[in-house]
C-alpha cells in the first residue's frame, strides 16, 4: 500500500470517527480524546489529528505486512 492511499484512509477515519461519535453532544471534545481535535467550521464536523496519523500508519503497516 502506498502512503497516499494510507493517508486517504486515515483522513476518512480521522474525520468520520469523531464526527459520528460526538453527535453534537460534546462527548468527543469533553474528554481526553478532544486533544488534537480540530473543529472544521460549523455543523459539528470534527477532525482528529492523532487518530488520522495513527490510522494512516497502522493501515499502511497492516497492509504491507499482510501482502508479504
Amino acid at each position: 500500500m502506498k502512503w497516499l492511499t494510507a493517508l486517504i484512509f486515515g483522513l476518512i477515519v480521522g474525520t468520520l470517527a469523531p464526527t459520528v461519535i460526538d453527535g453534537q453532544e460534546g462527548v468527543w471534545t469533553d474528554s481526553w480524546t478532544g486533544w488534537g481535535t480540530v473543529h472544521a467550521g460549523t455543523g459539528g464536523l470534527l477532525f482528529s489529528i492523532p487518530l488520522f496519523l495513527g490510522a494512516a500508519v497502522g493501515i499502511r503497516l497492516l497492509f504491507n505486512w499482510h501482502t508479504r
